[in-house]
């Protein structure tokens, strides 16, 4: 008997290593999940993660593809390990969720938490409310209307554009809310926000038609996962990164189906574009960084911040905007807009991280709404007007309308790509303070 029970009782010790080391994988499987669902970036979701398997004195690896996330832990010595595979959940942005999560890896560090208490941190955050509806959808539509001025639209167009979204958002909750597929509420939501904005060429006439159709469906613009996407590619999370550009693609093609569908039912020439000339440069610039500001505002509250830090993303929109304004428009300086933006990326990511070491809150947090109001909304849908010219027109306008579809579209993308990589320079020159911001010491 005695020599069953010595035997028997490294048998249990291992089954109860199996046990902890399962429970311990299946946790970090649903966090990093949530945090892939919610919008985080691929790198601060990995450093979350091993930090709280470390916490527990165990070896993670961590794959993460787009659909799901594969974690295998291992005990210290290596005697022991466990695989479990994670499918994301449906999630909407939430930037809040990934504050407080962020705080929750530090906490399992600094605190020693078990697993049942880090399980009932992680339940309570996940299951809090969004921000109101109708206060988003309010905020959404002053945010696009701002946007519009940003692309020199009159008070007309603002107005016009300012229903357009009202409408054409709150149609896109309705659907949300009722779980249809995703590319078919961009494409109806486009169609009906140009619907409204079309108003403006076939009634109103107020001098900025092109505008108030051209910004009417700019709130639908995937920014984040776009910013995202370039975030992950430049710090080598590829395979993540390129699946969130194509995700965001797929949304802007539906964006410019809708629009196509509105300008060939009503038959509208939209290929004659305003341009304004404002004499004093830095009060245009001051002013654009004030619309700027209202803009970084409302489209961040889409992606639910904690309220604390919508001030510090208007502000940093308002910076970024004026200087990016400024370079362009100067007569001593006359920056083209891919370098003028590159320069304003980089000022509002340089920015964001003594804000975040503050606010003890994601620097990309900050970051991401305030590059929103600089994404060019406008190059991509004079590239949707170039291929809808290139099939009505006749064969004689093909080589222009195609000559300008690949300059407006490379355009966007370099204007895209200047900005974010300006911005994210910041952050991975600072990678230590940026990851450990979201770390409350003495609390």
């Amino acid at each position: 008997m005695s020599n069953f029970s010595q035997s028997s009782e490294p048998t249990e010790i291992s089954n109860e290593a199996h046990k902890s080391l399962k429970e311990t994988t299946i946790f970090l499987a649903e966090y990093a999940a949530t945090l892939e669902a919610v919008g985080v970036q691929t790198s601060r979701i990995q450093a979350n993660t091993i930090r709280i398997a470390k916490s527990f004195g165990y070896w993670c690896n961590i794959m993460m593809f787009p659909k799901t996330i594969s974690i295998t832990l291992h005990d210290e010595g290596r005697e022991h390990s466990y695989t479990y595979v994670k499918k994301t959940p449906s999630m909407g942005l939430n930037f809040k969720i990934n504050m407080k999560l962020s705080h929750l890896s530090w906490e399992a560090v600094d605190k020693k938490l078990s697993l049942s208490e880090l399980w009932k941190k992680f339940n309570n955050v996940i299951s809090e409310p969004r921000e109101s509806p109708w206060t988003v959808l309010i905020l959404v539509s002053f945010a696009n209307a701002c946007f519009c001025r940003l692309f020199d639209g009159n008070y007309t167009s603002m107005a016009i554009v300012w229903i357009a979204t009202f409408i054409g958002f709150f149609v896109r909750q309705q659907l949300t809310k009722r779980k249809w597929n995703v590319l078919a509420i961009f494409t109806i939501c486009s169609f009906i926000s140009t619907l409204v904005g079309a108003t403006d060429f076939l009634f109103i006439h107020g001098g900025t038609e092109d505008i108030s159709l051209g910004t009417s469906m700019l709130y639908l613009v995937p920014g984040v996962p776009l910013i995202n996407g370039v975030m992950d590619i430049i710090d080598h999370n590829a395979l993540n990164g390129i699946a969130r550009i194509t995700n965001a693609t797929l949304l802007i093609i539906c964006i410019a189906l809708g629009i196509s569908i509105t300008v060939m039912i009503l038959n509208i020439d939209a290929s004659i574009f305003t341009k304004v000339v404002r004499p004093n440069v830095v009060m245009a610039a001051i002013a654009d960084g004030l619309y700027a500001a209202i803009a970084g505002l409302g489209f961040a509250v889409i992606s639910n911040p904690p309220r604390k830090a919508l001030a510090y993303s208007a502000f940093l929109a308002c910076v970024g905007h004026g200087i990016r304004y400024f370079l362009m428009h100067s007569p001593s300086l006359m920056f083209d807009q891919v370098s003028a933006s590159t320069i304003a990326g980089f000022s509002i990511g340089l920015l964001a991280i003594p804000f975040a070491m503050h606010l003890h809150y994601p620097a990309e947090g900050f970051a991401f709404p305030a590059l929103l109001p600089m994404v060019p909304g406008l190059f991509a849908y004079k590239s949707v007007i170039s291929t809808i010219n290139i099939v009505r027109q006749s064969t004689e306008f093909t080589i222009k309308n195609v000559g300008d579809f690949f300059h407006t579209s490379t355009l966007t993308i370099l204007v895209m790509f200047g900005m974010v990589a300006g911005c994210v320079i910041p952050i991975f020159v600072f990678r230590r303070q940026s990851f450990s911001v979201t770390r409350k010491r003495g609390h």
